[in-house]
C-alpha cells in the first residue's frame, strides 16, 4: 500500500478527466436531446454558443422514408440452407441516434460572447470543390436534408419571452450558481412556470466533490479556491463568480423542491468521475465533479397553471430588464434534392461509377454516402442507397469479417468484377512523399496536427473545473482546467469578466457591476436551505483557470 507522507497533504491534488469535464457534461445533454428525440432547444445561458454550434449540425440522412416511397423489402432465400441470407443494415435505429433539430435557440447577456454565437450558428457555405478525375474530397462537408431555424438572444432570464413558452426543451448548464441573489428566484418560476417546457437539463459544480482536492486531513490553507462571496458559509469555491456551491444532497433537495412546486418529475445524478482513483478511496462517497438534473413535464398540472403561476411569481419579484433583442435569425434550408429521390438504378449506377473512378473493389456503405452525388440522388434517405446497392447486378452488400450484423458500421459493398488499385506504400521512381498529399490538405489542420498532451486531461481545484479550458455554449464556458482549446480563452456572459489583475472587479455579465450586479447584500436573507446553500460548482469559464 502506498504511504502518503504528511508533506504531500499540505498540497492540492492532481484530478484527471476523461472525456474532459466539459464534455462529459456535454456528452450527457446530446445523449438526453437524442434519447428523446428532441428537435427544438433553447439554450439558457449560452454564452460563445459551442452547444447551438453543435445542435445547428445537420443529421447525415433523413428518418427512414415512408412506404409509399420505399416498400419494405424482403430478404431473398438462401440456395444453401447452411448458409442464411444477412439481414440488410439499418441507419436509423443505432444505439445513438441521430439528431434531427428543427429549432435552437441561444440566450444570454453578453453581446462579446454572442458575437461567437452568431458566428457558430450561421449556415455553413458550401466549398467548391476541384472536379478532376478519381479526386476525393477530404474537407466536404454534410449536406443538409431539414430545415432549421437558429436565433441568438440578447437578454437577462429575469425578464419574458412569449417566444420561449412551452418550449420542448431548455438546457442550463453551469448557469444557475452565477446568478446574482436578486435574479436567482426567478430561475424557476421563470423556466418551469413561465415556459414549462417538457424537458429542462441542468447542470451546476458538486462541493461535495471538492474534497477531492485535498487529502482528508488537509488544512484549509491547502485548498486553492474562492472563499464564500456571500460571506454565509467558510467554503472554497471554484470560481471567483460563484454565489454558491452545492453539495450532492443540497442540490437534490433543491431539484425535489422545484420538481414538486412545479408538476415535474426530476432524475438527478452525477457525472464527471475522476480517472485516477482517489488515494483514500473516497471515490464512491464524493461521486461526479458536476451535479446533473433532468426534469420532465407531468400531467399532474396543466401548462396554462404553470404559466399563470409564473407570471404571477415573476411579477412579485419586480425585477427590471430590458426585452429581449434577436440578434440574429439564421435559416438554414434543406437541400433542394431533400426527399426527392431518383430511381434506384441510376443510383446504383452513379455507385458503380464512383467505384470504378476510384478504382475500389470494396468501400463502405457510409464512405459512398458522403459522396455528394450519391446522396442527392437519394433524396437524404440512406435507406434508398442500401435498396439500390440489393438490388443492383454490379453491386454486393456484404457484412464485415467481425461477424453479421444489422450496425451500420459493419457492411461494405462490392464492386463485382472490380479490381482495386494496388496500395502504393512507397513514392515511385522520381517522385516525392509530398506528391501524395491531398490537394485539399492544410498544414496545421485535422486530427493528428498540432497535438500537445502536456498536462493531458490533469487539473487541481486552483484550476477551477478540472477538465479543459473552453467555453461551452452549454454554459460550460469555464475553466475546466489545462489548456484552451477550440473557443479561445474568453469569459462567459453569464459570469464577470474579470480581469487578470487580482481583486479586479466584474466589468459585465449576470453578476457583473450594471443592470443587476450590485445586489450581493440580498444573499444574507435567503435562508440556509437548498436555495442557499454555498455549495455546487465552477462552470466553464472559457480562459479562466481558476474555479
Amino acid at each position: 500500500m502506498d504511504v502518503i507522507q504528511e508533506s504531500d497533504n499540505q498540497e492540492e491534488l492532481r484530478v484527471n478527466f476523461f472525456p474532459e469535464l466539459f464534455l462529459q457534461r456535454r456528452i450527457w445533454i446530446l445523449n438526453i436531446l437524442r434519447k428523446e428525440n428532441i428537435t427544438k432547444v433553447l439554450d439558457v445561458g449560452c454564452g460563445e454558443g459551442q452547444l447551438l454550434a453543435t445542435l445547428c449540425r445537420p443529421a447525415p440522412w433523413l428518418t427512414p422514408p415512408p412506404s409509399e416511397i420505399l416498400s419494405p423489402f424482403s430478404s431473398p432465400t438462401s440456395s444453401n440452407p447452411n448458409e442464411p441470407v444477412p439481414p440488410s443494415p439499418t441507419y436509423n435505429d443505432d444505439d445513438v441516434p441521430n439528431l434531427h433539430m428543427r429549432e435552437v435557440h441561444g440566450l444570454d447577456i453578453s453581446s462579446e460572447d454572442l458575437a461567437f454565437a452568431v458566428e457558430g450558428t450561421a449556415p455553413v457555405e458550401e466549398a467548391v470543390e476541384a472536379e478532376s478525375p478519381g479526386y476525393r474530397s477530404y474537407t466536404s462537408g454534410v449536406q443538409r436534408w431539414e430545415d432549421m431555424l437558429a436565433k441568438v438572444w440578447k437578454g437577462g432570464l429575469e425578464v419574458i419571452n412569449n417566444e420561449f413558452v412551452d418550449f420542448e426543451c431548455i438546457v442550463s448548464t453551469e448557469v444557475i450558481e452565477h446568478l446574482p441573489s436578486n435574479i436567482f428566484p426567478a430561475f424557476t418560476p421563470m423556466l418551469l412556470g413561465v415556459y414549462h417546457p417538457k424537458f429542462l437539463l441542468v447542470t451546476t459544480p458538486s462541493y461535495t466533490f471538492n474534497a477531492r482536492f485535498t487529502s482528508p486531513d488537509a488544512p484549509k490553507s491547502a485548498r486553492n479556491g474562492y472563499p464564500d462571496p456571500t460571506g454565509r458559509t467558510d467554503r472554497i469555491f471554484r470560481h471567483s463568480d460563484h454565489k454558491f456551491e452545492w453539495t450532492r444532497e443540497e442540490f437534490t433537495t433543491w431539484c425535489e423542491e422545484a420538481a414538486k412546486e412545479w408538476g415535474y418529475e426530476v432524475e438527478e445524478t452525477s457525472i464527471g468521475r475522476a480517472l485516477n482513483a482517489d488515494p483514500w478511496g473516497r471515490d464512491d462517497e464524493l461521486q461526479g465533479a458536476s451535479s446533473v438534473a433532468t426534469f420532465r413535464r407531468l400531467h399532474i398540472m396543466d401548462n396554462k397553471t404553470r404559466e399563470e403561476r409564473g407570471r404571477a411569481k415573476i411579477h412579485e419579484l419586480a425585477l427590471a430588464g430590458q426585452p429581449h433583442e434577436a440578434l440574429v435569425v439564421h435559416e438554414h434550408h434543406a437541400h433542394p434534392a431533400s426527399m426527392k429521390p431518383r430511381p434506384l438504378e441510376e443510383i446504383a449506377a452513379c455507385v458503380k461509377a464512383k467505384m470504378e473512378e476510384y478504382r475500389e473493389a470494396f468501400m463502405r456503405v457510409e464512405e459512398l454516402w458522403y459522396e455528394k452525388e450519391i446522396a442527392i440522388l437519394c433524396g437524404g434517405w440512406i435507406e434508398m442507397l442500401v435498396r439500390a446497392i440489393e438490388q443492383s447486378p454490379d453491386l454486393n452488400l456484404k457484412p464485415d469479417a467481425e461477424g453479421i450484423g444489422r450496425r451500420s458500421t459493419n457492411w461494405s459493398v462490392e464492386l463485382i468484377g472490380g479490381v482495386a488499385s494496388p496500395s502504393q506504400l512507397w513514392p515511385a521512381e522520381g517522385e516525392m512523399s509530398v506528391d501524395y498529399i491531398p490537394p485539399d490538405w492544410t498544414p496545421g489542420e485535422g486530427p493528428y496536427e498540432s497535438w500537445d498532451d502536456s498536462d493531458f486531461g490533469e487539473s487541481t481545484g486552483a484550476e477551477g473545473d478540472v477538465s479543459a479550458d473552453t467555453s461551452d455554449a452549454d454554459g460550460d464556458d469555464e475553466s475546466d482546467g489545462g489548456t484552451s482549446v477550440g473557443w479561445g480563452k474568453r469569459p462567459r456572459g453569464w459570469k464577470p469578466l474579470v480581469n487578470e489583475e487580482a481583486g479586479a472587479k466584474p466589468k459585465s455579465g449576470w453578476a457583473g457591476i450594471g443592470s443587476w450586479g450590485d445586489h450581493e447584500s440580498a444573499w444574507d436573507d435567503v435562508p440556509q436551505s437548498s436555495m442557499s446553500s454555498a455549495a455546487g460548482w465552477d462552470g466553464d469559464e472559457s480562459g479562466d483557470t481558476t474555479t
